[in-house]
């Protein structure tokens, strides 16, 4: 017993050597200390995590807290955003010297696990858990499916560098995502083997083939994966307004009844609250909103170049460009090449429309440049994307990116169709557009009175409406649906017929009247 007793007390001292050396407070002055809270077990991690951890760094890189206490309680999430978290949480450690120490507050599974690992230190609840972090894919309906090996492989050894980076056992981590890995512990060591066959009666199995790692907290302390044991016990509970403003007293944790962390002398919690513009920022990160912004600027800049003028649809547009670059820049994904791509594509564009007679080979370069700006600013992972072609797999960036680009490749056809309803049945009956529309049947968004007789190629008139591109003339005394053959043509503009499309006529603007 006496053994048992020194065994035990000789672990908790060189457990408290290990945080005093790394953990430097204070003896007589306020000790504040981090603290970010990743506890969604619904919808898991992902970019809006990314956005929230992120400002949370950079908010802890100018406080300077003795070290960040970071809560985990998820069942994973996205792998890409995971590892973006995890690099972030490294580098305020090695690069700004604050220690973070992961507090495992019951689940810290799949990306979760990944988390803790890239922590110096990680710590745990007595039912706490870590583990099966096995990549999977969406398949077919649905239907969650291995990846492949080649993804496997990348994600097992992510797992287990970042494990080694803090000296942690790397073939845990490895077991933890590759289900075929087989782990024994022999003579005090955690030993990999090649087959079943290699396991020793002696051998005590860790992890047998077929089944994911899951470690308990108990097995965490045993592995030496966990550098602590948080014991039950009772805490002061934090009280409405501390919970608001995110600072309280140290001793609301059960932290902090750990032998190292109750030597703290005046330790104050300051758990990041992310304020209004992060929230909303986080928000927008969203792919559902994503989607709906980029929906805003298909139809935005449709309805606008329907009708004269600059107006709502246009305002609408721009409005939802500017907040896509914001979630973007938030969330590190756009860079200057983007916002010269969406500009020199806007620019382009507007040559193309206004300057020349026809819409051609450069309002389509414009239209690439646009849409690669644009998209190159809402698809995360793009950067980063790599695709084996000998085993037919991408990487998590890659993953990420197929999803996002699922998402609007949808709303693009949604945008799509809602313009085909808009031209046939809005357009031509909304009291705004009345004075570019006619009564007859309609074909798209023109139409023409039958058995009119149109006039010829070379008839002069006049632009009785703006065509911007497509608007009323008036021929003889007569008013003719009629479209441009390129650029914008004003109001009270002389006219000239160039040809027949259907019942519509095609015209240009009359350079000889107009001089």
């Amino acid at each position: 017993m006496r053994k048992l007793f020194l065994c035990c007390f000789f672990l908790l001292t060189l457990q408290a050597a290990d945080f005093a050396e790394q953990i430097k407070f204070s003896p007589t002055g306020e000790n504040r200390i981090g603290h970010i809270v990743i506890e969604d077990r619904s919808s898991g991690i992902s970019q809006s995590t990314w956005v929230y951890v992120k400002a949370a760094l950079d908010y802890y890189q100018k406080t300077r807290p003795i070290f960040v206490i970071l809560e985990l309680n998820t069942p994973g999430g996205e792998v890409f955003s995971a590892q973006q978290i995890s690099d972030g949480l490294k580098e305020l450690d090695t690069q700004y010297d604050i220690p973070i120490v992961a507090y495992i507050n019951n689940w810290a599974i799949s990306a979760g696990a990944m988390l803790a690992y890239s922590c110096r230190f990680i710590t745990t609840v007595k039912d706490g858990s870590m583990g099966a972090a096995e990549p999977v894919l969406q398949g077919e309906g649905g239907k969650q499916e291995a990846a492949s090996e080649k993804v496997n492989s990348a994600i097992r050894s992510d797992f287990a560098n970042r494990a080694a980076f803090f000296d942690r056992n790397p073939y845990i981590a490895e077991a933890m995502v590759d289900k075929d890995i087989i782990l024994v512990e022999r003579s005090g060591k955690v030993i990999k083997l090649d087959s079943e066959k290699d396991i020793l009666s002696s051998d005590k199995l860790i992890s047998p083939k077929g089944k994911l790692l899951t470690l308990t907290a108990k097995e965490m302390i045993d592995y030496n994966v966990a550098d602590l044991l948080v014991l039950p016990g009772k805490v002061k509970p934090i009280t409405y307004e501390e919970e608001k403003s995110g600072v309280y007293p140290f001793n609301r944790s059960l932290l902090s009844n750990a032998p190292f962390f109750k030597t703290i002398p005046n330790a104050v919690i300051d758990s990041y609250r992310m304020d209004w513009k992060g929230q909303f920022v986080s928000w927008l990160a969203h792919p559902v909103v994503q989607s709906i912004l980029f929906l805003g600027i298909m139809m935005g800049f449709y309805l606008e170049l329907s009708s004269p003028g600059f107006g709502l649809p246009g305002t609408i547009a721009v409005t939802s460009l500017a907040l896509i670059a914001i979630s973007s820049f938030s969330q590190d994904m756009g860079s200057l090449l983007e916002v010269m791509l969406l500009i020199a594509g806007l620019l382009i564009i507007a040559v193309d429309f206004v300057v020349l007679p026809t819409f051609g080979l450069l309002g389509i370069i414009g239209l690439l440049f646009f849409l690669g700006g644009l998209f190159g600013l809402m698809l995360p992972g793009l950067k980063d994307f790599s695709f084996d072609f000998e085993s037919g797999s991408l990487n998590a960036a890659g993953e990420i990116f197929l999803n996002r680009l699922a998402w609007l490749s949808g709303t693009f056809l949604v945008g799509l169709a809602l313009i085909a309803a808009l031209a046939k049945y809005v357009l031509p009956n909304f009291s705004g557009f009345d004075r570019f529309v006619s009564k007859g049947d309609q074909e798209g968004w023109r139409s023409q009175k039958e058995g009119v007789k149109l006039p010829e190629p070379g008839a002069s008139g006049v632009a009785f409406t703006d065509l911007r591109p497509s608007g009323k003339v008036e021929i003889n005394d007569e008013l003719y649906e009629a479209v441009t053959a390129g650029s914008y043509i004003d109001k009270n503009e002389p006219i000239e017929v160039l040809r027949h499309e259907g019942s519509t006529l095609v015209v240009n603007i009359n350079w000889k009247e107009k001089k």
